[in-house]
């Protein structure tokens, strides 16, 4: 699942830095060091931790950071701040280094011109020559975010408000104003408009969009979740044109959804390609906004070409080229996306030019935000003459520095370790600053990096997990920092180093959590099935007792660039684990099997072609290894995992030595059947069915539901209004199930989607996993003496 829209979105600026090429090195150490806890020593009489404070209360809530967008220079943050007395929304900037505040909109004015009531702003944008902010407000979501919704211009001189398009029209997306703020362009039902902001005049610069068959700048389900696409259009810089994508979903398949809560049955249908099924055909075509007239660039991805030109991962404009004007660039991936091409379109002729093309022998990483890479592929560089490109081309994930023209000039960043996220250059300076896996797979921290050459200087400080934000300057940033015992801490430092004011500090809450003495994880490496040495945590009761034997849970996801086992605050579940070890005596471990982020492109790619199983012999070997130790019961141990876990989860305890190896299971959400799953994820690590068979089969839990074994507690657990992982992937797991004569437990949750969470939801869920592994692995009772 991805994460709601927030109100107001961080700014994530672009840069570079340099070095030359290095040899591939062998992989960082896979043990890390272990952080030390910021939370207060145990209290002497431990409060009782409970599933309703857990699941049912806000008692573990962390307090967040607003957040915001830069402003151009300085400490200075702008957001919207929502005054529920007032019933008012403000744009405030806020000076964080003097905690000074200065209302920029006083939503008290926002009375709606065509409607009752203010404008609630949802998110902002300025004009380039800051007179005009476009304000989003009544938003709907669309799958994973509210990106439809109404749009009003407001003038920051004069104070009105005019509604950029009639409501009685529909819902608007992605509306933006041109370079000189004396248009907006904008989506609605699947084509793209544009008003006169001086006239009022609206028109329509598509007509061909429609359900089921034309969708122009936005996207289909696949692309959104998949390549994270969502907006799908963008203003030349000299706002003549419009470059925008056009997607044909006329040929991919319905999937329909049912609601069996109503009286009769409700059913909701949407475009789902699964793999080795037919994708939405796509093109960018460059509209002239002044004439209508429209260019589509021949990309061999429209009806034709095949699977080695199928898919537009990413478009944008270049800065002014060689000939003083911007192309449209365009990532252009084959099926298997094992190939990439970086194009050039000239919005005069049409005339289309490969710039750059990249070949890797597993998949290219284009996807952000969900694995180990925060940041795009490709980035330019304000200095106008250059851009930055992602690759894994050295066995780890770094920068390189081209020419606009596809010129390389150098690689930026080497090393054994991974650039996860590149927030930019300061060239007055001449370093750029990224966040990378350097100190530990386990752990981030951001670096500078000169761009002359040298050793990346590390900037955070304090072992564990920082997630930060640079200011447009590079005089500042944001650090969000956790340990896996210490909830998220914000401050503000300069890139100095030097510390500015501590902006969250969660003081409360790491105080209530030392109230229960809950024990903390510990990091340590466990041998996978190759012997390669697997990151893993262990959480024991505090009161362990190695003469004793008790049983061992897994948690798993395991999925391509995931991680499970990271010294960062993971919130309730982890404490939920806690909670087992604690009330009911039993051991949990989490194991980054082959295949997870952090640890470089050959760990990560491993799996490639013949996905589940190497991760299932790696969670089968780790949960031997534990059994094998003197303190841990090897005839009560379990595994458990949601999403991509599930499906691990349902492998492991069916394939190679799975049956004699775990004696329960649960499996949230689980894919069972990699061919019920979409083409874009799916065939990025198997490729399609008609090429691999042998491969979906392979890693089909499916396949081995006839081993489950006699003395095996299997639970599966499903939202029928998953639109993510279907609800068909349990089913098709209990049709296999019930033919091969094996007994198990169902959990279904009527209306749920993959989250499955909604009013008490959660609570239920979790305390139904609780009984069940406290009854499967006897951790209810004593704990066995041996």
């Amino acid at each position: 699942m991805r994460p709601s829209l927030l109100l107001v979105a961080l700014l994530v600026i672009a840069g570079c830095a340099s070095t030359e090429p290095a040899a591939p090195a062998a992989p960082p150490a896979a043990a890390p060091p272990v952080s030390e806890s910021r939370v207060p020593a145990r209290a002497t009489a431990a409060a009782e931790l409970t599933l309703e404070k857990l699941f049912a209360s806000p008692e573990f809530a962390a307090e967040s950071f607003q957040g915001g967008r830069w402003a151009e220079s300085g400490a200075r943050l702008l957001y919207v701040d929502q005054d529920r007395e007032a019933g008012t929304s403000n744009l405030v900037e806020m000076d964080l280094e003097n905690d000074g505040r200065r209302v920029l909109i006083d939503g008290s004015v926002l009375a709606k011109p065509d409607g009752e009531g203010l404008v609630q702003i949802e998110d902002y944008a300025y004009s380039a020559d800051g007179s005009k902010a476009l304000l989003y407000t009544d938003s709907e979501r669309v799958w994973r975010l509210n990106t439809k919704g109404y749009y009003y211009v407001f003038d920051l001189e004069t104070n009105a408000l005019r509604p950029v398009a009639d409501r009685s029209e529909g819902l608007q997306m992605f509306a933006k104003f041109d370079p000189a703020a004396q248009r907006v362009a904008f989506v609605r039902d699947r084509n793209l408009y544009v008003v006169d902001l001086a006239t009022g005049d609206e028109r329509a610069l598509t007509t061909s969009g429609g359900p089921g068959a034309v969708i122009n700048g936005t996207f289909d389900w696949v692309y959104e979740e998949e390549f994270g696409l969502r907006d799908g259009f963008r203003w030349s810089p000299d706002g003549r044109y419009i470059a925008f994508f056009q997607l044909d979903e006329s040929a991919t398949r319905d999937f329909q959804m049912t609601d069996f809560r109503t009286l009769y049955p409700e059913t909701t249908s949407f475009r789902y390609p699964k793999a080795g099924e037919a994708n939405a055909e796509v093109r960018v075509g460059v509209v002239d906004v002044a004439t209508g007239e429209t260019t589509f660039f021949d990309t061999d991805t429209w009806f034709e070409g095949g699977d080695e030109t199928e898919y537009l991962a990413g478009m944008g404009w270049t800065p002014a080229l060689d000939d003083g004007r911007a192309d449209v660039w365009m990532l252009r991936l084959n099926r298997d996306q094992n190939h990439a091409d970086l194009l050039y379109g000239d919005p005069e002729t049409g005339d289309v030019e490969q710039v750059l093309e990249e070949e890797n022998d597993s998949y290219i990483e284009v996807e952000t935000g969900f694995s180990d890479v925060a940041t795009g592929t490709i980035t330019y560089l304000d200095d106008g003459d250059h851009f930055v490109w992602r690759s894994d081309r050295d066995g780890y994930g770094h920068l390189y520095l081209y020419d606009n023209d596809g010129a390389f000039v150098r690689q930026v960043t080497r090393g054994p370790w991974d650039v996860t996220d590149f927030h930019g250059v300061d060239e007055a300076e001449g370093v750029a600053y990224v966040t990378t896996t350097a100190a530990s797979p386990l752990q981030r921290h951001l670096y500078r990096v000169p761009l002359g050459g040298g050793e990346p200087e590390q900037v955070t400080s304090g072992a564990g997990w920082h997630s930060v934000d640079l200011s447009r300057d590079f005089d500042y940033f944001t650090d969000t920092y956790s340990t896996a015992t210490a909830p998220p801490t914000t401050t503000l430092y300069r890139t100095s180093g030097e510390e500015v004011a501590v902006l969250i500090d969660n003081e409360d809450l790491a105080e209530r959590i030392a109230a229960y003495g809950l024990p903390a994880p510990e990091f340590t490496t466990v041998p996978g099935a190759d012997g390669e040495p697997l990151n893993a945590y262990v959480i024991r009761p505090s009161d362990f007792d190695a003469s004793r034997e008790y049983p061992l849970l897994i948690h798993t996801y395991g999925g391509p660039g995931s991680q499970e086992v990271t010294d960062r605050w993971a919130g309730t579940e982890r404490l939920w684990h806690q909670y087992l070890a604690e009330t009911h005596g039993i051991l949990v471990a989490g194991v980054d099997n082959r295949g997870t982020g952090g640890r470089g492109k050959a760990f990560k790619t491993e799996t490639q072609n013949r996905l589940g199983i190497l991760e299932a012999e790696d969670q089968i070997a780790a949960a031997q290894h534990f059994g094998a130790m003197p303190y841990v019961d090897s005839d009560r141990m379990g595994i458990w995992g949601w999403s991509y876990g599930g499906y691990l989860t349902l492998l492991a305890m069916t394939y190679d030595d799975g049956p004699e190896t775990f004696h329960a299971g649960a499996a949230v959400a689980p894919v069972t059947s990699w061919r019920q799953y979409d083409t874009i994820y799916t065939e990025r690590y198997l490729s399609t069915p008609q090429k691999n068979p042998g491969g979906y089969d392979l890693g089909s839990p499916t396949t081995y539901a006839d081993r489950l074994a006699p003395g095996q507690d299997l639970l599966i657990v499903h939202g029928d209004a998953d639109d993510n992982v279907h609800v068909q992937n349990s089913y098709a797991m209990v049709d296999a199930l019930q033919a091969a004569g094996k007994q198990f437990d169902l959990m279904i949750y009527p209306g749920r989607n993959h989250g499955i969470y909604g009013g008490g939801t959660r609570l239920h869920l979790y305390t139904l996993l609780t009984d069940f592994f406290a009854e499967s692995l006897g951790g209810a009772g004593p704990v066995a003496q041996r």
